[in-house]
């Protein structure tokens, strides 16, 4: 690679960095919500799975993937592990208040 190609690459590796930790971060925030409304629904006694919004949630964000040229069913199986994750999460703290 030419040195020129070579430094576009490297702007394009730090673009794609800081993407990686705005995702992070929001996937951080993401959970500190879902930590939120699990504490609201053991407080509550709401059960921690409501009917029919797994499937909302991940149409949604199919709709969303679709609009900025993503694979839907790519979409699916990030949203899948995401709420895999939240369910883990909410269910400990109702459970057993921990984390």
């Amino acid at each position: 690679m030419t040195e020129p190609e070579l430094s576009v690459l490297a702007e394009f590796r730090s673009e794609i960095d800081a993407l990686d930790a705005c995702i992070v971060e929001n996937l951080g925030r993401r959970f500190e919500l879902c930590r939120k409304v699990a504490c609201l629904k053991k407080e509550q006694r709401i059960p921690m799975m409501q009917q029919g919004r797994v499937e909302a949630v991940k149409n949604r964000c199919m709709k969303l993937g679709i609009e900025n040229g993503l694979d839907p069913s790519f979409v699916n199986d990030i949203y899948s592990l995401i709420i895999d994750q939240s369910c883990l999460v909410e269910t400990r703290i109702i459970e057993d208040g921990s984390d």
